[in-house]
């Protein structure tokens, strides 16, 4: 398969999907998620709100137009990781990010 068409077509399909069960996580917020955003100082249900803006960020990796947005929302992930010192899940959020970058630029 040619490099072009793997980061062309299957890469934001392969983040899409990612995003999609990153953002149910979030929404259903199982185990440890709620503890997570209240430490990060949210307000309770606020990882519905991340969940839910995950899964459309998903849903628009899989539509190249719009792929842009899924970008700017796992850099505020970003964000919020190392605003908090969560550097355990930091290397994660960076490298999703920098897929997201780079289908968007490719896009």
């Amino acid at each position: 398969m040619p490099v072009d068409k793997l980061s062309v077509v299957w890469l934001p399909i392969a983040l899409g999907i990612v995003m999609i069960g990153a953002g149910v996580v979030n929404f259903v917020a199982l185990g440890s998620v709620r503890d997570f955003f209240a430490r990060w100082g949210y307000p309770a249900g606020f990882h519905r709100v991340t969940g839910g803006l995950e899964v459309i960020a998903g849903l628009l990796l899989l539509i190249p137009a719009t792929s842009r947005g899924s970008a700017a929302i796992l850099l505020a992930a970003v964000i919020t990781l190392i605003g908090h010192r969560d550097w355990k899940h930091v290397p994660g959020a960076i490298a999703l990010t920098a897929i997201a970058v780079a289908v968007t630029i490719r896009g």
